[in-house]
């Protein structure tokens, strides 16, 4: 079911107050072929950059509990 027009505006609103984007340069090809190798497996690129950033913040001591949004 779509979202309502008021709850899209609290979603973006609590968004931007506590969100942001990270991101790196990949080479076009390289990106295309970890999108669809994500797509393959049933997971999403930003579940694995979460992951990847979790693991190494628990690996170097920096790991802690993230607020429920």
């Amino acid at each position: 079911m779509p979202l309502s027009e008021s709850k899209r505006k609290a979603n973006n609103k609590w968004d931007a107050a506590n969100m942001t984007v990270l991101g790196c340069k990949v080479r076009r090809d390289r990106a295309e072929q970890f999108k669809a190798a994500c797509k393959k497996n049933g997971t999403s690129p930003n579940a694995i950059f979460m992951a990847a950033m979790e693991k190494f913040m628990e690996e170097h001591g920096e790991a802690e509990e993230a607020p429920e949004p």
